[in-house]
Order: C-alpha cells, then structure tokens, then sequence
C-alpha cells in the first residue's frame, strides 16, 4: 500500500450511524481538551450515497424526488446537545425533520448556551452529491453537532450527534463519518411518500438500518442485508489553526525573590548623636617637653575652654597649670580626671540608646534598620475590567480584548499584578458573504 494511502488511513475515523459521533475523541476517562487560546478552521464535507442501485426499494422518483435538505450545524462545547439518540426529539428537531424548516431551532435556547460557531450548508438537490461548509471551533467548544433532513420522508434525518475534534490535547488533522438515516420518533409513517400520522407521545429518536423497524411497508427494510451500505459519508478536515495574542503581565517583585533577600542584613544606618563621644584617644608628648595635646573629638561647650589654643582640633594645656604642674604627674592627674569624665558620659549615653530602643512591655531589642526591613508586604491592586472592545472582524471569526490598569504595585515580596488585558474570540462564519469570504 503506497504510504499516503497508509497514512490516509490512520487518519480516518469511521463512525457507524448518524448519532455516532458523541464519543469520538471525548474519551470514557473525561471531556478531551485542547488549549484554550487556540482556535482551529474546519472544512465540512457531506457526500451522499443515496442512488436507485443501493437503496431501490420504493426509491422516489418524483414528487419530489430523492434528495437532501440544507444542513444545521453548531460547534459547541458538552453542555450544549442538538439531538442525540435514545432521547426525546425536541421541538426543534421534530419541525425540522418533518418539515426541513429550522426556525425553531434558532429560537430555542438551553441553559448555559455554550455554542460557539453556528454554520449552515446548501441543500443537496438529488439523491446522489455533494455539500460543505466552514466551521470554527476552539479549546472551550470543540464539539461538533449537525443534521440534514431525508426529502422526502416522514421524519427521517441525518446528523451527527457532538463530535469532538480535539483528540488527545491536539486538533485532528482529518476524519471522515459514515452516517446512517434517523428516525425522530414523531411520525408513525414507514415509506417516504406516507401522509403525517404524529407519533403520540413522541419515541426516543432510533437509528433505522437494513433490519429496524422491521415491518414490511418500512421503505428501509432490506431483510437480506446485515446492514445498509451508509447512505452519506461526512469529512472534516483542518484548514487553519490559529492563536490568541499574548496576555501582558507586568513584571514583579515575586516572594521567591523576597524569600531569598530576607536573610541579607542591611548596613546599619548611621545616627549622629551630638554630645556623644564615640572615641576618646590621648597622646603624650615624651618627657622634656612643655605642652601635650589631648584628640578627643567633639566636646561640651566649655568643658576645656580655658585650655584651647589657636591650633587645628588640639588642646594645651593652659599657662597656669605648666607653673603648677611642673611635674608629669600633675598632667597625668589632669588627663586621667577628663578622660574618666569622659567616659561615664559616654557610658551613660549608650545606656540610654539601648533602653529607648526596647518594645514597649519589654521583649528583645530591634535595631531602627530591622524594623524597617519587617515591613509587611503589599500586594499589587488593579482597575476593575474595562468593556470588551468592538469585533476585529466584520466577516469571520476576530478577537475582542478589554484591559485594566495597576492602581497601585506590589513591594515587599507581595501579589504579583495579575494579568491586565484578556482577548477573547467573536464573530461567525455565518456572518460572511461567502462569494467574498477568503482566509
């Protein structure tokens, strides 16, 4: 087998009958998601098999002949259900498999509407052809629903019951369906041609093969077969696959950083305190000479004013004490009573430093530096959302953005700013003149 055959037919997927499709991709273990940012463009193919050779049994021929009507899509996530077999028709559904009329269908509202794209196709006008459409799906709404009316026939259709084409966490490159025809369960006719006989109350919506229902008249039942080959066969294959713009987020300070630089001490400040002496130094000259200078920094006014000199930051001892204190031990006696002066003051001093520094109702010193360095953090505060901005796009599928501002940014190791612009889609494809519709 050539390899793009092969690799053909890995990428098929074939479904047996019309409701089939609700599990494909959707997994027993939960809802299969793709990203949520992503949006990804589907072509969707319907080619029909509805010829007088494979189904010929009562095949109409005229009034009207055999064909299909225009197909009614949704791309939806799973909270959303068009039909789905084994359950009650809806109204909806009843007109349009009865009638091809899909007004009811686009009146009718479900709680929490989760459609995304709502798509339309043209009819098939015979028996045997072909329709298609474009459709958008994204990571929120990646399930497929669609249904196309049997012409004519009491109320048979075609459909494919949400399909999800997000399989494993990736966008599927392509799939193709067979379907079979659909009984909604509110007509009691078994031909094409039967007169409106209403089915009260309605049945469960059944799938209709070669053997079921199994009455004679039912223009269906092929008691030779095992099962019909399918009637349509439906494709859909990506075309595109796009991505949101990225969110901005402001940088900040995180509390890993902060964590990380709460352990370094910071220098301690520098506090000058007048009157303070933080040193107190006293040199000598040798023995023979008459003067000594005491370096003893900043002094109290007028602790040594009748013994200052003219000289730069020295002291000298005055006249009267050189004629008193002829002997070194005068000026030794002299130097030791200022220095001790000296010292208590600056005993007393630091004694009063510390003791202003204590909490109140005791408890363990804090420097001034580590009591600002134990300031709580603060968390960054923004703006509430501003309106989502008009559709980028008139024709197709766009994107809608709204933003907010930072009021006020985190320090200290506080909330990080959250994200200040959030872009969301918008617009259908059903919005597009399609002659002029070009991606």
């Amino acid at each position: 087998m050539p390899l793009k055959t092969l690799l053909w037919v890995c990428l098929c997927v074939g479904v047996s009958g019309g409701g089939g499709g609700g599990g494909g991709g959707g997994g027993e273990g939960g809802e299969e998601r793709c990203d949520g940012r992503g949006l990804a463009v589907y072509k969707l193919e319907l080619k029909t098999s509805w010829a007088p050779d494979v189904f010929p049994k009562q095949y109409p021929e005229w009034r009207p002949p055999a064909q299909w009507s225009k197909i009614v899509g949704r791309s939806h996530n799973a909270s959303y259900q068009l039909f789905s077999v084994g359950q009650v028709a809806t109204e909806g559904i009843k007109q349009f498999a009865e009638t091809g009329e899909s007004s009811v269908i686009e009146r009718e509202k479900q709680e929490g509407l989760g459609v995304l794209d709502q798509f339309t196709a043209p009819p098939v006008l015979r028996g045997v052809g072909e329709t298609s459409a474009q459709l958008f799906v994204d990571g929120n709404h990646s399930r497929v629903s669609l249904i196309s009316r049997v012409v004519p026939s009491p109320d048979w259709f075609i459909g494919l019951d949400s399909f999800n084409l997000c399989h494993e966490g990736s966008w599927r490159e392509s799939v193709v369906i067979e379907v079979d025809p659909l009984d909604a369960g509110t007509d009691n006719g078994f031909t094409f041609t039967s007169p409106n006989w209403p089915t009260i109350p309605r049945k469960p919506i059944t799938r209709i093969t070669a053997q079921s229902p199994n009455h004679p008249a039912n223009s269906f039942f092929y008691p030779d077969r095992e099962r019909h080959p399918p009637i349509a066969v439906i494709r859909l294959f990506k075309i595109k696959e796009y991505s949101l713009t990225k969110v901005f987020t402001p940088a900040s300070v995180t509390p890993e950083h902060f964590a990380r630089n709460l352990g370094r001490r910071r220098p301690r400040p520098h506090h000058r305190n007048t009157g303070v002496q933080e040193e107190t130094r006293v040199e000598t000259e040798e023995p023979g000479h008459n003067t000594t200078q005491v370096n003893a920094g900043e002094t109290e006014n007028g602790i040594l004013a009748q013994n200052e000199v003219g000289g730069s930051g020295g002291m000298s001892v005055g006249q009267g004490e050189e004629e008193a204190g002829s002997n070194s031990g005068g000026i030794k006696t002299l130097l030791n009573t200022i220095v001790t002066k000296y010292k208590k003051k600056y005993r007393k001093n630091r004694r009063g430093r510390k003791s202003g520094q204590r909490r109140q109702g005791g408890g363990r010193r804090r420097r001034v530096g580590d009591r600002r360095r134990m300031r709580a953090p603060r968390d960054c505060r923004v703006t509430e959302w501003a309106e989502w901005s008009p559709c980028s796009k008139t024709c197709g599928i766009g994107e809608q953005v709204r933003t907010r501002a930072v009021l006020r940014q985190s320090r200290r190791g506080g909330r990080a700013c959250p994200s200040l612009q959030e872009t969301t889609w918008c617009g259908s494809y059903r919005d597009c003149d399609l002659p002029h519709f070009a991606w």
